[in-house]
This record gives structure tokens, sequence and C-alpha cells, in this order.
């Protein structure tokens, strides 16, 4: 019972962080800009870390908010494939050095966070191995592999492909990897953000334009819909392809267009949901390190304080692991800008 009011009051406080600040602003200027998506970002980067709490720390309202955290990774993926095709489309020439200003972004923080680990796992009294340094998690993976394709699609194919080869080859990438394994697969339906943030960067006009007359009825039939669709995944994610793979992928796309199609209209963001929006990477990263800690330090903790705590450890682990990284870039970009003199 208390487990269930603790987490209940977390959902709560996480709900009030993503509205605080919201207005109505019908003109729609704001439309998933950077503030916008930024604080979207900070509210799904937490909630995802609901879904991977240990098992024995589980309870049931964190089980069933938990089945919808993968959208919080699909939107991650949207959102990185939305700002890579702005930035192509404004800076053409900038493909040509995508490699140097993408890879030290997702390596840095990527070896930082494998340095915070080998720490606790050592300090925890697991062995550990200086190749843990280098390791690079699947989800990290996974984006690397859709950054491959978006670059070799702009780099090599003409204008009028790319859009549509980038996400019919992540598409088929999802499907593939998903039928060699059947089972147990992880992130081939939330792989398909990426396509929809190439969709949304080329249609986003479209998408605004279609919002905006009817926007109330449009967006009320958007939360049928993910209401009807999410019962029914609800009750049959377990079904092998229909159920964990298309129903997925379905009840993704309609809990994104109802958040894309509110905040045609209502523009959110305030200061601590962007400050959580530029550390969601940190926090994919390190949330794990968190429930190391807290299991080995705090061991029998109840549900709710459990998970309570690991919001709180991430979020401090990720502040401090994101502002090093910045440090970091900041030299080594200008050490870039220097050689290219």
């Amino acid at each position: 019972m208390m487990a269930n009011l603790i987490m209940a009051g977390i959902l709560l406080c996480l709900l009030g962080l993503l509205l605080a600040g919201a207005k109505y602003s019908p003109d729609g200027a704001h439309f998933f800009d950077r503030e916008n998506s930024g604080a979207m970002r900070g509210f799904w980067c937490l909630i995802v870390v609901l879904v991977h709490v240990p098992a024995g720390y589980q309870n049931r309202l964190q089980d069933m908010i938990g089945s919808f955290a993968y959208v919080g990774v699909t939107f991650f993926f949207l959102t990185s494939a939305y700002g890579l095709r702005l930035t192509a489309v404004k800076r053409p020439e900038g493909i040509r050095c995508f490699w140097r200003h993408r890879l030290p972004k997702l390596l840095v923080p990527c070896v930082l966070a494998n340095a915070v680990r080998m720490a606790a796992y050592a300090a925890g009294g697991s062995r550990v191995s200086p190749w843990m340094l280098a390791a690079i998690g699947g989800w990290v993976r996974w984006l690397l592999v859709c950054y491959l394709i978006f670059w070799l699609c702009y780099r090599f194919l003409p204008e009028t492909y790319r859009d549509w080869t980038v996400c019919g080859v992540a598409a088929a990438f999802s499907l593939a990897v998903y039928l060699s394994k059947q089972s147990g697969t992880t992130w081939c339906p939330e792989v398909l953000g990426f396509v929809w943030g190439i969709l949304l960067g080329r249609w986003k006009n479209r998408f605004t334009d279609w919002t905006d007359k009817g926007w109330l009825a449009k967006n009320a039939g958007l939360c049928l819909l993910s209401g009807a669709l999410g019962v029914g995944y609800l009750m049959g994610k377990g079904i092998p392809f229909w159920g964990d793979y298309v129903l997925k992928i379905v009840l993704g796309m309609a809990i994104l267009g109802l958040i894309l199609g509110l905040n045609t209209k209502i523009s959110i963001g305030n200061r601590v949901s962007c400050l959580l929006g530029t550390i969601s990477y940190e926090v994919f990263l390190l949330h794990d390190v968190s429930f190391f800690m807290l299991e080995k330090a705090f061991p029998g903790l109840n549900s709710g304080v459990f998970i309570l705590m690991s919001l709180l450890v991430t979020v401090a682990l990720s502040l401090a692991v994101q502002r090093i990284s910045a440090r970091i870039l900041d030299i080594l970009f200008k050490k870039q800008q220097i050689l290219q003199r």
C-alpha cells in the first residue's frame, strides 16, 4: 500500500513538472522547438527509468506505467532523427564532418558513465575490467546504426531519395532484427521513432496545418485511440509479432501523435524540465548504476522509496557527468577548430 502511494506521488510530481509553466499558444510558433522538445525528453527519460527497476523492487503501479515507458525511447529516437534532419537541411555542407561532431557527443558521456559504473562496481565488491571503460551499451549501438544509415543516405544519395531511403532502411533493420530473434528483442519497435522523426521534419508544416482545424476534436480522438490501443496492448503484449511488435508500434505512433498534436497549441517547458532534457542521454546511461548503488547501500528498501531514491540519485549522477562531458567536448571542439584553420 505504501509503495503504491509513493509511486502515485512520484507520477503526480512528474506530471506536474511537465505541465508547470504550460500555456495556450494558438499561433503554434513554439511547436517542437528546443524548449518544448527538451521538456518532453526530460519527462520521458524519467519514465523510462521506471521500466528498468529491479524485479525485487517493482510494484503493480510501476509495472503498469513501465509497460508504456518504451514510448520514451521511441521519442528519443524521434528527436534524434528530427534534429539530424533539421541540421542537415540548414547546413548541407556539415554532412562531410558529421562523425567528427556527432561521435564525441555520444561517446564522451558514454565513457564517463562507464567510469562511474566501474567505480560503483568496485566499491560494491564486484569485479571490474579496464575494458568496461570502452563498453558501448546496446541502445547506443542501435542509435549509432541509425546515425550510419542517415549519414550514408545524406552523404551519397540525391536529395529526392534521402528521407525515403533512411525510413525504408531503418524500418527494414527493425523488422529484420525482430524476425531474427523472434522473442526477447529490445528496441525493435522503438527504433521506428527514427522514422517518425524524419517524417516529422519533412511534414512538420502539414502536421500543424492538419491539427489547426478541429484541434480539440482531433486530439480527443487521438486520446481515445491511444487509450483503446493501450488497453489492447496490456492484454495482448505477449502475443508474438502482432502484440509485441505491430501493436507496440501502432500504440507508440498514437501516443506520440497525441503529444505532438497537443503541442501545436500548448507550449510547455520550465527551468527544471528543460534541465532534465539536457541530461536525458546521461539518465539513459546511468540509471542502472543508481539501482546497483542503492541495492548495495540500502538492501531491503520499500519499493516506492527505492524508486524515488533511484530517480534522485540518477539525476544527481547525470548532472555531474553532463557537466564534465560539456567541458571535455568544449575542449575537443575548440581543438578541432584550431586544426581546421
